[in-house]
């Protein structure tokens, strides 16, 4: 029998630490926020997306010399592809906040950042126990978690632009402000969508 040359359990499970990582430094950001710092927080931000993207690369090209993968190279293909987008999006955040020129950030983006770093703990427990696959009851929960956590997301997003516009603030400053509050429920979408590609994924291979 050959022999399989790359554990991508551990790869994935390496590559969705750069979501908590960036999702650690996101919260950060935004919990000591300044306008006159976002520049060089966009710039170490962007690091860590870049270290990310890296390692998606490596995996993509090992993946293309590969004969035996563990599970299907279509599915491994499928969730390196949606970890990375959940890095991007997060680095997307700072990119809006710099490109709107947000000056204050409200208390709900704060409430929905640090759902965001939970819902993408989350994602990083159950990606971790992919290798459990052929345990479901094991994996099933950590992605209901995910699902759970998207979901208390949505109604703070949904309370969040209705507060914000009968606010009184001027038209510039909501749109980015809409923006922030869409680029952070973006983060949680991605997960969720991460979480319903492992389901599948276990569903196929159990």
């Amino acid at each position: 029998m050959a022999k399989r040359a790359n554990d991508y359990f551990e790869l994935l499970s390496k590559q969705v630490k750069f979501c908590t990582q960036a999702a650690d430094k996101l919260e950060a950001i935004l919990n000591t926020y300044s306008l006159e710092t976002i520049s060089d927080q966009q710039r170490i931000m962007h690091e860590i997306e870049q270290n990310a993207d890296n390692l998606h690369h490596e995996i993509l090209a090992k993946l293309s010399r590969e004969f035996i993968t563990p599970i299907d190279q279509e599915d491994i293909l499928r969730l390196v592809q949606i970890v990375d987008d959940v890095t991007d999006a997060l680095d997307e955040v700072v990119i809006d906040l710099y490109t709107y020129n947000v000056k204050h950030l409200s208390d709900d983006i704060l409430a929905l950042v640090g759902i965001v770093k939970e819902c993408v703990t989350a994602l990083d427990s159950a990606v971790s126990n992919l290798k459990n696959f052929k345990n479901p009851d094991v994996l099933r929960p950590l992605l209901v978690e995910v699902n759970n956590i998207e979901s208390k997301a949505d109604v703070l997003y949904i309370e969040a632009i209705h507060r914000l516009f009968i606010s009184d603030i001027n038209v510039k400053e909501i749109i980015g402000i809409k923006e922030i509050f869409d680029s952070l429920e973006n983060c949680c979408d991605l997960c969720e969508h991460a979480a319903d590609v492992i389901e599948q994924t276990v569903i196929k291979n159990v």
